[in-house]
């Protein structure tokens, strides 16, 4: 399952984020990781695994998608991602982010995880809708 949540930038997505992880931990059967390109994570609790994917080098969707799945085949209860700035992260614009959709989609139904994403557009595009 994918949920997303998207705004404009300065609208209150990396509040939102961080609200829906640390509120995860008490309905997760499993661990919930926190993926970003920054270190802003104070208000994040401390049982969450914190990751800054520049730490990684993990810059492009093939990175992102092998990453995840390393994280799930290393630990099988990591289950619920939260992943703030997708398409900073990658350096993609909303609508070029179509096919990175479907490989989360993809991630999501092979392993059974969770995945909130946030994406910064005031509008977003057609084939992400389903995920709001």
């Amino acid at each position: 399952m994918i949920n997303l949540i998207y705004g404009a930038k300065g609208s209150g997505k990396t509040k939102k984020i961080i609200d829906a992880a640390n509120e995860a931990l008490s309905t997760a059967k499993g661990d919930v990781v926190y993926i970003t390109d920054n270190d802003k994570s104070k208000d994040i609790d401390v049982r969450i695994r914190f990751i800054n994917v520049n730490d990684y080098d993990v810059h492009c969707k093939g990175c992102l998608t092998g990453f995840i799945k390393g994280m799930i085949a290393a630990n099988s209860d990591n289950n619920k991602f939260f992943i703030d700035g997708l398409g900073r992260i990658l350096g993609k614009e909303p609508q070029e982010l179509g096919e990175m959709f479907e490989k989360i989609e993809a991630i999501s139904e092979q392993y059974g995880a969770d995945f909130t994403l946030t994406i910064s557009a005031a509008e977003v595009p057609k084939f992400m809708k389903k995920y709001i």
